[in-house]
């Protein structure tokens, strides 16, 4: 905890992603399509595999944007240390 500031831990992260996939509509091949039900399956389970993908990406990219403004909160803070221990030599 960091300035009452509790980081969720890995296990907990992963445990919400589950969330995260929202299915799309199967959406059903045009007429004279020489797609069977079989390929619409395998279509649907790489779409399904490809949205999973995209949101894992995303929260990476936001957990990263959270630990990247968190250093800069440290470090700004440690700048306001030194600053201060700097005045009182």
């Amino acid at each position: 905890m960091i300035d009452g500031l509790r980081l969720p831990l890995r296990n907990e992260r992963s445990a919400g992603r589950t969330a995260l996939t929202a299915s799309r509509p199967s959406t059903p091949a045009p007429p004279g399509s020489d797609v069977n039900a079989e390929q619409q399956r395998q279509i649907a389970a790489q779409r399904s595999a490809f949205d999973y993908e995209a949101a894992e990406n995303a929260e990476i990219e936001r957990e990263h944007e959270v630990l990247q403004a968190l250093l800069m909160a440290f470090l700004k803070n440690e700048d306001e240390i030194t600053k201060k221990w700097i005045a009182l030599i």
